[in-house]
């Protein structure tokens, strides 16, 4: 396929969002394929709109074709996260990647990502003596790179900004994978990925969904109109933390070892905080440690009700990969016939869960799995995948 994608969450999608779908249409002339995150996101949240509303969104403002992103790698961390990425995009095929950086130098990203690749030496030992000194494994990383380079406060700052750490595992997954995708960084259009500051009708979607969810105005940042309505509420969060908790609550640790990332007992500390917690919030505090920050324990506690286990992640990188199509243009359907089916399956109808092969079914079923929880406190039906299947705009 001639290509350019997007890997995105869309949460939810705004007007910097469109800006970069336009810039890649202009610099690339080639169409656009988002592969976007499902119901929950990598931190481990539920988005804020349901993958159906996001992608239709999407499809209006210009994407090509949207394809869902695994949830084993969807809510993973970083290199998982891109890893499943990179593997899903050059399955197909596709010629570039863009994305948004908040440095727009892609050579030093580049460099960046080679230093992770060669694993020195003394890359490692400085990793090792920041960790024993009590340093946290994210910040401990960033160090341990920075200290490869002469500029080290430079690349520290690089590294401490959202996107380009994203940016820089993108590189290093096409560059382990021997992807042929090209990649494209762009300058990011607001003032970064967690910023509350306005810039023109550009604001961060982090500081978007907070305005959201305290019933402020928000159209000057988004493309279309927001439905209220469809907004993952504080009632719908209520309804997914009782049953996050109760499900850890009545967890056996033996279980729980076996559920991805998962390691060194915290099986023990999750069940017996989750047994004193009123909500999950409460739960990630109480649980949080230096070495389990805030953003890996959210992603924990959600695990074992989306029944993601080691193994399955593990046999996740060695089979074919598999996506669904959740929304395509009409203009763009005969794209479809383009796929290299010998690299990757695609989801298109309902038969075409028939022909995957038990790996694979796996992985969508934890897709499934995650739609139905979402829609559970959302108080919508069952089975909304398949209900719905890929839709045609």
């Amino acid at each position: 396929m001639q290509f350019c994608a997007i890997i995105c969450e869309f949460n939810p999608f705004h007007n910097g969002h469109k800006y970069l779908i336009e810039q890649a249409k202009k610099i690339t002339h080639e169409k656009i394929i988002c592969l976007m995150s499902g119901d929950f996101v990598q931190r481990g949240i539920p988005s804020i709109e349901n993958k159906y509303t996001r992608a239709k969104i999407a499809i209006q403002n210009g994407a090509d074709m949207i394809l869902e992103l695994p949830t084993i790698y969807a809510c993973s961390n970083a290199e998982n996260f891109t890893y499943g990425a990179i593997k899903t995009l050059s399955a197909l095929d596709v010629k570039y990647l863009i994305f948004g950086v908040e440095n727009t130098s892609l050579e030093i990203l580049q460099k960046i990502a080679e230093i992770k690749i060669q694993n020195s030496i003394d890359f490692q030992n400085n990793f090792k003596n920041e960790i024993e000194n009590g340093i946290n494994f994210n910040t401990a990383l960033k160090r341990a790179i920075a200290s490869e380079f002469e500029n080290s406060n430079e690349i520290f700052d690089i590294l401490s900004k959202p996107n380009n750490i994203l940016a820089i595992e993108y590189l290093t997954a096409i560059k382990k994978l021997n992807s042929k995708v090209t990649p494209i960084a762009i300058p990011r259009a607001d003032n970064g990925f967690n910023s509350p500051l306005e810039q023109n009708e550009f604001l961060s979607a982090s500081s978007i969904r907070e305005r959201l969810l305290k019933l402020e105005d928000v159209s000057k940042f988004l493309p279309y109109k927001i439905n209220s309505n469809e907004i993952f509420n504080y009632e719908a969060k209520l309804k997914l933390d009782a049953i996050l908790l109760y499900n850890l609550r009545n967890a056996i640790a033996g279980n729980l070892e076996k559920i991805y990332d998962y390691n060194e007992g915290i099986e023990y500390r999750i069940i017996e905080k989750a047994k004193i917690s009123t909500n999950t919030d409460e739960l990630i505090n109480l649980v949080a440690t230096p070495r389990y920050r805030h953003s890996r324990v959210q992603k924990l506690i959600l695990y074992p009700s989306l029944k993601i286990t080691k193994k399955l992640v593990i046999n996740s990188k060695k089979c074919k990969p598999v996506s669904k199509v959740l929304a395509i243009s009409k203009s763009s359907k005969d794209l479809l016939k383009m796929a290299n089916y010998k690299n990757i399956s695609l989801i298109i109808s309902n038969k075409d869960y028939n022909n995957l092969n038990s790996n694979q079914k796996k992985i969508i079923e934890i897709d499934l799995i995650a739609s139905n929880l979402y829609n559970q406190a959302m108080s919508k039906p069952y089975d909304h995948d398949k209900k719905i299947g890929t839709l045609f705009l």
